[in-house]
C-alpha cells in the first residue's frame, strides 16, 4: 500500500526492473489500483478493435469472485480457480493424452498451495523480483541465468517468424471461403495480414483465428 514505509523503495525498484519489460499500456500506470481498483480492462486489451472484426455484436462481462480483501491475493485466487489454472490443466491434459501421456503438475499439491497462500504477500517479491520464495529455493538447483531473469516470457514464438503471411498460396488459404467468415469479416482479416509489424494483441490474435480457421475447415 502506498501508505507502507517502503513503498517508495519498491516503487523505484518497480520502475527499474519492470516497467521497462511491460508491454500493455495501462500496467504501465503503477498508480493504475490506487485510481480504480476495481479496474479491469487491461485483461481485454483492445477488446473494442476486435469486436469489430466480428459480424455480430458480442459483448463478455468481466467478473471475479471476492476470496479476499487484499487486491492482489483475490486476483491471485481468482486466476488459480476460475481463470488460469483451470484452462491450462484442461489444454494440457487435452495434448498429454493425445499421446497417451498422464500429466502431473507437482506445484499444485494442495498442502503446497495452503503453505504458500500463508506467506504474507510482502515476502513474494523483492528489489522488483517476482516469485522470489521460488527462486532463492532453486538456488544451486537451478542455473542463475534461469533462476534470476526477470523478464517473463512463454514459451510462444511470434506467428511471423513461423508463417509467411506475405506468400500468396498462404494468403488465398487465410482468405478462402471458409464458414469462419460467417462469424468474422473477411475485409478486416485481411487488412490486419497486411500488417507487417502488428503487435504483441494483434499477432495473438492472428494465431487464434489461424487455429480457429483450420479447425472449423476441418470440420467442414
Amino acid at each position: 500500500m502506498r501508505n507502507e514505509k517502503n513503498f517508495d523503495e519498491h516503487l523505484n525498484s518497480w520502475k527499474k526492473h519492470i516497467q521497462p519489460k511491460v508491454r500493455n499500456p495501462f500496467m504501465q500506470n503503477p498508480h493504475m489500483y490506487f485510481e480504480d481498483s476495481s479496474f479491469r480492462d487491461h485483461i481485454f486489451l483492445k477488446n473494442e478493435e476486435f469486436q469489430s472484426y466480428l459480424r455480430n455484436d458480442f459483448q463478455e462481462t468481466f467478473y471475479e469472485t471476492q476470496y479476499h480483501p487484499s487486491l492482489l491475493r483475490n486476483r491471485m485466487l481468482n486466476e488459480l480457480n476460475h481463470e488460469a489454472i483451470p484452462v491450462i490443466l484442461h489444454e494440457d491434459d487435452l495434448n498429454c493424452m493425445y499421446h497417451s501421456i498422464e500429466n502431473r503438475s507437482p506445484y499444485l499439491d494442495h498442502e503446497l498451495m495452503e503453505y504458500a497462500y500463508k506467506i504474507p504477500q510482502e515476502y513474494l517479491m523483492r528489489d522488483g523480483m517476482a516469485k522470489v520464495i521460488l527462486r532463492d529455493s532453486m538456488k544451486g538447483i537451478l542455473n542463475d541465468k534461469v533462476r534470476l531473469d526477470r523478464h517473463k516470457k512463454g514459451f510462444n514464438a511470434s506467428i511471423h517468424s513461423l508463417i509467411n503471411f506475405e506468400n500468396k498460396q498462404v494468403n488465398e488459404m487465410l482468405l478462402d471461403n471458409s464458414p469462419i467468415y460467417e462469424i468474422l469479416r473477411k475485409d478486416k482479416i485481411e487488412k490486419a495480414l497486411k500488417d507487417k509489424n502488428p503487435n504483441n494483441s494483434f499477432s495473438k490474435f492472428l494465431f487464434y483465428f489461424l487455429n480457429s480457421k483450420i479447425f472449423i475447415d476441418q470440420r467442414s
